[in-house]
C-alpha cells in the first residue's frame, strides 16, 4: 500500500495529540498528588476507591459512637463509685448503732439523722445529669430518678430500659445502668432491695431495735455488694468498648494506607515520566518537521 503524505500527517497528529494528553494527565498528577482526578483515570481504581472512602466513613461513625458510650459508662462508674462510698459511709453509721444499744433517744436520733442525711446525698447522685439527660433514668431520661428510685411509687415507662449503642456491624452494648436496677431490685443474700433498706434503717436508729438493725447491716452489705458488682459490669463494657476502638483505628490505619496506594502519586516516577514524555513530544515536534512539507508544524514550539 502506498503511504500518502496526508496519511503521514495524520499519523503524525495522531501521535503528537496522545503524547499532549499524557503529559496533560502527569501534570494534573504533579499538581494534585493523585493518580485518580477523574473516573476515567482507572475505572477499577475508582471503585476500589470508593469502597475503601465508604468503609472509613463507617469506621468513623462506629467510633463516635463508641466514644459517646464510653463518656456515658464512664460517669455512670464514677457515680456509682461515689454511691458506694455513701453506702459504706451509711454502714458505719449503721455499726455505731448496733454498738450503742443503750443510746439515748436524743443520740439515737442524731444518728437516723446523719443516716437520713446519707440517703438524701445517694438521692443526688442518682439525679446526676449528663448532656441535660438523667444518667440512671434508663429510656426516662427526663424524669428524676430519686422521684421513683426512692419511694415506693411506680417507676415511670422506660425506666428500667437498656440504652443499646451499635458499636460495629452486628455488636450491641448496653451504655447504661438504672436507678431501678440500683434501688429495686433484691440481690442474692439479701431478703430486700436497696430502696427498703435505706427506708428502714432510719427508723430503726431512731428506735434502737438491735435486731432490726443487725437486719439492716445485713442487707446493707449485700445492697453495697450488688451496687459494687453493676460497677464491675461498667468496667467490663469500657473494656470491650476500648478494645472494639483499638480495633477500629487499626483497621482504619489499613484502610487510609489502601487508599493512598491506590490514589497516591509517585512523585518521583511522574516526574520521571514526565520528562520523558516531554522529551519524546518535543523530538517528535523536530522529527515532523523535518519528514513532513511545511505545514502549522514547522511553527509549533518545540522546547
Amino acid at each position: 500500500m502506498r503511504v500518502t503524505e496526508s496519511m503521514m500527517q495524520s499519523q503524525f497528529l495522531y501521535n503528537l495529540t496522545q503524547a499532549n494528553a499524557n503529559m496533560q494527565t502527569l501534570q494534573l498528577e504533579l499538581s494534585t498528588g493523585k493518580t485518580l482526578n477523574q473516573p476515567s483515570d482507572n475505572p477499577l481504581a475508582v471503585s476500589q476507591d470508593m469502597a475503601i472512602r465508604a468503609s472509613l466513613s463507617e469506621t468513623t461513625a462506629y467510633s463516635g459512637t463508641i466514644a459517646a458510650g464510653q463518656m456515658w459508662l464512664s460517669n455512670s462508674s464514677n457515680t456509682l463509685q461515689t454511691m458506694m462510698t455513701t453506702l459504706q459511709s451509711l454502714q458505719s453509721t449503721v455499726l455505731e448503732g448496733l454498738n450503742a444499744p443503750t443510746a439515748s433517744s436524743s443520740a439515737r436520733q442524731a444518728l437516723a439523722n446523719v443516716a437520713q442525711s446519707d440517703v438524701s446525698n445517694l438521692g443526688q447522685l442518682l439525679n446526676t445529669k449528663v448532656e441535660n439527660r438523667y444518667l440512671f433514668g434508663g429510656f426516662a431520661d427526663q424524669v428524676q430518678p430519686s422521684s421513683y428510685a426512692l419511694s415506693t411509687g411506680t417507676s415511670p415507662s422506660g425506666a428500667s430500659g437498656s440504652i443499646q449503642y451499635t458499636v460495629a456491624n452486628g455488636i450491641q452494648v448496653s451504655i447504661n445502668v438504672t436507678a431501678t436496677s440500683i434501688m429495686q431490685s433484691t440481690p442474692s443474700g439479701a431478703t430486700q432491695d436497696l430502696q427498703t433498706t435505706l427506708s428502714n434503717i432510719a427508723s430503726d436508729l431512731a428506735s434502737g431495735t438491735n435486731a432490726a438493725l443487725q437486719s439492716d447491716l445485713s442487707n446493707l452489705q449485700a445492697n453495697i455488694s450488688q451496687v459494687s458488682d453493676l460497677n464491675a459490669s461498667v468496667g467490663a463494657r469500657q473494656d470491650r468498648l476500648t478494645a472494639l476502638q483499638n480495633q477500629l483505628s487499626t483497621y482504619a490505619q489499613t484502610l487510609s494506607t489502601d487508599k493512598g496506594v491506590i490514589q497516591d502519586a509517585n512523585m518521583a516516577q511522574v516526574i520521571t515520566q514526565f520528562n520523558t514524555d516531554q522529551t519524546v513530544y518535543q523530538a517528535a515536534l523536530k522529527m515532523g518537521a523535518s519528514i513532513l512539507l511545511p505545514s502549522l508544524v514547522t511553527y509549533l514550539p518545540n522546547g
